[in-house]
């Protein structure tokens, strides 16, 4: 039997209701205006009553108004470091980076022999087994100094914080080729791999001579040697010759 999802509370009618019941300050204009409309003539509001109403009517309204001022700049804010970063990563082009890049779990080895798993995240809690040394594990937490793992077979249980030696991220090096934007955060494509800006660690110069790949016949161009390639065959041709028409290799000389 297929299950049947629960209907989601916030709907844009419950939504759009609950805007309504939240007063504003035409809101409060209004009651102002009716309760001044219907009051007792003989009994008319005190003058001391009306200009506490006004004044609560006038705070309110600057609250609004700051409440929508900060919206607008927070907006501009991020704006303008969305383009900032999409600016940093452009200007990655061409040069090599250095990233880390992220991975969905945390992995790591035991690094002694016969190192004891716990049953609870307690060096005196009953030990579960012994693991030889270069065991993987997969760590799922870190309590009270001691590492929550996951074994190949599934089993689960504590060591401590020493006995294991947790893996590395995997490094990407090479020539950023391109940027795009994932989820609003730019990313620079190395090596094929598309690497999030805040993952680079280090950025230098491509050195000369760096191959980067054409995107368009995935031919290789030399693009800081001063020579240029043809699209059409991948062959070289000198800039300096004039001779750059026929896609042959021409020498300098």
């Amino acid at each position: 039997m297929s299950s049947v999802s629960g209907i989601d509370s916030s709907s844009p009618e419950s939504t759009a209701t609950t805007a309504k019941n939240i007063l504003g300050k035409d809101d409060f204009l209004k009651l102002m205006i009716t309760q001044l409309r219907y009051q007792d003539p003989l009994e008319p509001t005190d003058n001391k009553d009306f200009i506490a109403q006004m004044a609560q009517f006038s705070s309110l309204e600057q609250m609004a108004n700051m409440s929508a001022g900060f919206e607008n700049l927070a907006q501009v804010q991020e704006s303008i470091l969305r383009e900032s970063a999409i600016a940093q990563a452009i200007n990655l082009i061409g040069k090599t980076v250095s990233a880390v890049l992220p991975v969905d779990t945390v992995t790591g080895k035991i690094n002694t022999e016969q190192t004891r798993l716990y049953l609870e995240a307690d060096n005196t809690s009953m030990t579960l087994q012994t693991l030889a040394k270069d065991t993987p594990v997969t760590v799922l937490a870190l309590e009270g100094g001691m590492y929550e793992v996951l074994l190949e077979d599934g089993s689960r249980g504590y060591v401590t914080e020493d006995a294991l030696t947790i893996d590395e991220n995997p490094r990407i090096v090479g020539v950023a080729t391109g940027m795009k934007l994932i989820d609003g955060v730019p990313h620079v494509t190395v090596n094929g791999e598309d690497v999030p800006i805040t993952q680079i660690e280090e950025v230098r110069m491509a050195a000369a001579g760096t191959p980067v790949d054409n995107p368009t016949d995935g031919t290789t161009d030399d693009t800081t040697d001063g020579t240029a390639d043809d699209a059409t065959d991948g062959a070289t041709d000198v800039a300096t010759d004039g001779d750059a028409a026929d896609g042959t290799t021409d020498s300098q000389g």
